[in-house]
């Protein structure tokens, strides 16, 4: 049995195109209100961006995939990009080059805001078979408070990006659990969008996709061809995202990095019920003295919408009550009632990083739970001009909150706000958790100098030295074989040559986690990083990949067509 809709359906185009001007409005009024980022910029903002500008070089410069920043850090060379994604960034990267990347990072919100709205349109849509629902459903989960927590207050790029693909992920998952099993592709993509986004939410996405098919067990268990398709969705995954993931496992297994010896703090940062209290009110009320945020008030509202609706037990009512129920498992899961600080988890640093899944599931279950109560069109007006008008004033709001924080921080560490990478800003580089552990901070390759490269033999002498963006280029004069450290932060994938021999010489990491070669004779030595093995071929496995899937998904629809 499956519910019958109150409202009238005529007019779908015309409704249709009035939530997309809804949508685009809202988009652009999310990304104008605040004003230009660097002026109030979040935790995360300059970490971000400088990572965007970054890949605009890499660009110019014919250095992607690979490439390492030499900008900060006296140009010793930080490779983050081993360790964050940055495919999804790229077309805006692009657009960058022929603007600037102020402008391309801004549009890259209002892009990313837009498709975030439309993909759970149609992924609501899809599963519902209801453009209302569906409409709802968009708007709260696309601007809900937690959304714009991530875009501005903590200036979160790919978690915030990695809202944008959750309802591919999960229509993927809903079409192998319950539906067109043969859609098994949409998890692929999306999920495979997601890796290339932003790892930990790839993580904390697939604990709640793993909850969800324990839930549903017993439906897979009964139709094994679904679980094959799972299988096939994860296999088609792996070779999809091997650019990423294997260059990364490959420079952690080659050393041992500052993230391993980071303090685990999710045990103190995980919600208690005063804090998720105040979640609740977020978008209208904040706490003065901590920067909390959640689901926002009229999620909650529209949930309990579902005390009216006793009696009503159809088939789309159970989906939007499963929601309800992952909704609050993910509540629980970032409540102070789940031990984080003992669990192996201590890479997911902030619990609350779950409120992305709590609005996303109460985000369906909410709309559909007001779509079913709504009994004219009159009512249909005056119920999504509640939310709009709620939409625009909790922005309105929590822009306004996060400012205010933004200027007190002014007051007492200016130097964080200046937009210039330095020693007393740590580069805004947070923890430096990408650093080997053999190198002792930081600070200790500022004081050593941009252009110190040491000796062990006295006699060695080195002119004409030049360091430009990580190519060192030094004549040697050398009486006996000597060992230098240069000013370049040992990562695997360098090479090392000798001008008046044909072959590389070895390159080992110092004991301070520099760069270290071996020399035996006079000539010029030159070393860069020149990518690894694994790098190239992982490239080129995946770019097949996605040419063989996109070919798959292609005939498959117009297949379907026929």
């Amino acid at each position: 049995m499956t519910l019958q809709p109150r409202i009238s359906l005529k007019d779908k185009k015309y409704d249709s195109c009035i939530f997309l001007a809804i949508l685009l409005v809202l988009s652009l009024f999310m990304t104008c209100w605040p004003g230009p980022l660097p002026t109030y910029a979040g935790h995360d903002y300059y970490f971000n961006f400088m990572r965007f500008e970054t890949l605009m070089s890499a660009l110019k410069e014919g250095n992607y995939p690979y490439y390492i920043d030499y900008n900060i850090l006296d140009g010793y060379g930080y490779f983050v990009k081993a360790f964050y994604p940055d495919l999804t960034l790229v077309p805006f990267a692009f657009i960058g080059l022929y603007t600037e990347a102020g402008f391309a990072y801004s549009f890259m919100i209002f892009t990313m805001t837009f498709l975030c709205g439309w993909f759970m349109y149609l992924a609501v849509k899809s599963i519902f078979r209801n453009r209302i629902a569906a409409a709802f459903s968009s708007i709260l989960y696309t601007f809900s408070v937690y959304h714009f927590f991530d875009w501005y207050n903590r200036g979160a790029l790919g978690e915030a990006i990695s809202f944008t693909f959750l309802p591919v992920i999960f229509l993927g998952l809903y079409h192998i659990i319950a539906g067109n099993y043969k859609k098994w592709y949409l998890l692929t993509i999306g999920y495979s969008l997601l890796i290339y986004t932003h790892l930990l939410s790839s993580f904390l996405t697939l604990l709640v996709m793993v909850i969800c098919l324990l839930l549903c067990g017993k439906k897979m268990i009964k139709q094994p061809v679904r679980i094959a398709y799972l299988l096939v969705a994860t296999l088609v995954t792996i070779p999809v995202v091997a650019s990423y993931i294997f260059p990364m496992m490959e420079q952690m297994m080659a050393n041992s990095y500052h993230y391993s010896l980071q303090e685990n703090i999710t045990g103190q940062t995980k919600q208690n019920l005063v804090q998720i209290g105040w979640g609740f009110l977020s978008g209208l009320l904040y706490p003065k003295d901590e920067n909390l945020t959640g689901t926002g008030p009229l999620l909650i509202l529209l949930l309990l919408l579902r005390f009216f609706l006793i009696r009503k037990k159809p088939e789309y009512i159970r989906i939007a009550d499963f929601c309800l129920a992952m909704g609050i498992i993910c509540l629980l899961a970032l409540s102070s009632l789940i031990p984080w600080g003992r669990l192996p988890f201590g890479f997911v640093q902030f619990p609350w990083r779950l409120y992305e899944f709590v609005v996303f599931f109460f985000a369906i279950a909410g709309a559909y739970y007001l779509f079913v109560l709504l009994k004219s069109r009159k009512q249909l007006i005056i119920a999504s001009a509640v939310i709009v008008s709620f939409t625009i004033i909790s922005i309105v709001i929590a822009d306004h909150n996060y400012k205010n924080r933004q200027l007190a921080l002014k007051d007492y560490e200016p130097q964080w706000l200046t937009g210039i990478p330095s020693v007393e800003n740590d580069y805004y580089q947070g923890g430096f958790e990408y650093l080997p552990q053999k190198v002792s901070s930081f600070r200790y390759i500022h004081q050593r100098g941009k252009d110190s490269v040491s000796t062990q033999q006295d006699h060695t002498r080195l002119h004409n030295f030049v360091n430009k963006n990580g190519h060192i280029s030094v004549d040697l004069s050398i009486i006996s074989p000597d060992i230098l450290e240069l000013p370049l932060i040992y990562y695997k994938g360098y090479i090392a040559t000798l001008q008046i021999v044909k072959y590389d010489i070895p390159i080992k990491e110092s004991d301070n986690g520099l760069i270290q070669v071996e020399v035996i004779q006079s000539s010029t030595l030159q070393v860069y990083y020149n990518g690894t093995i694994v790098q190239r071929i992982s490239w080129y496995v995946s770019l097949l990949s996605m040419v063989l899937l996109a070919i798959y998904v292609l005939y498959k629809r117009r297949k379907d067509a026929n």
